[in-house]
């Protein structure tokens, strides 16, 4: 079970890090019909396989449909980044959702949730995450070869870069950060308030933002 530990008991120092394909770990689907890439995980001492985390960003292939992993008590945010979209089917608990690339989408993981691939195979970026916990909100973004600046409100900000390359400059830091397809950036212990200038350099840039709260505040 998780440990009872306020998200405030775990609030970092603040600290910018660049993270790439090394710092990933591969880890098996819970009902084991995959794998799932784990870019970030808190608080830093938890494991996903026993279940001690407040939340967890991700990437996973969906090849072919089926059901997906029942996570009792956790909310989950799911945005398709690669391919044409997907149907996931709720059973009795909602209706069915079609979802398209780049969109977004809030489910719970207590319900009964299986994917139809009517395009074809997809790859979705998740966060999972205790709502009596922590808040979350997700952003996808098509930059392209443009220029944006995103205001950071909560204690961590989480960036990956689906396609393309960019140039980000976060506030209180000295030198901007080159990232390619592949690569994140996570900002942690943020005051808010601060932001993040963001250049597109290639015309294809895609990302995503992840933005992460204490339930509270």
């Amino acid at each position: 079970m998780p440990r009872e530990v306020s998200f405030a008991e775990r609030k970092p120092a603040r600290e910018v890090l660049q993270l790439g394909a090394a710092d990933a770990r591969v880890v098996p689907w819970k009902n084991g019909r995959g794998t799932t890439t784990e870019l970030a995980l808190w608080p830093p001492d938890a494991r996903f396989e026993h279940g001690e985390f407040d939340w967890r960003l991700s990437l996973a292939p969906v090849d072919e449909p089926g059901p997906f992993s029942s996570f009792p008590g956790v909310e989950r945010i799911l945005t398709v980044t690669q391919g044409a979209g997907l149907v996931l089917v709720h059973g009795a608990d909602a209706p069915r959702a079609r979802l398209r690339r780049l969109e977004p989408y809030r489910f719970s993981g207590d319900w009964s949730t299986s994917a139809e691939l009517p395009y074809g195979p997809i790859t979705d970026f998740n966060v999972l995450f205790r709502p009596e916990r922590v808040r979350a909100e997700v952003q996808a973004l098509a930059l392209g070869a443009r220029r944006t600046r995103e205001t950071l409100r909560t204690p961590h900000a989480f960036l990956h870069v689906l396609a393309g390359k960019l140039v980000a400059r976060a506030t209180g830091e000295e030198e901007p950060f080159e990232l390619a397809a592949g690569a994140s950036l996570w900002l942690r212990g943020l005051a808010g308030g601060e932001e993040l200038a963001l250049e597109g350099r290639t015309k294809e840039c895609e990302l995503v933002i992840v933005g992460v709260a204490s339930a509270g505040g």
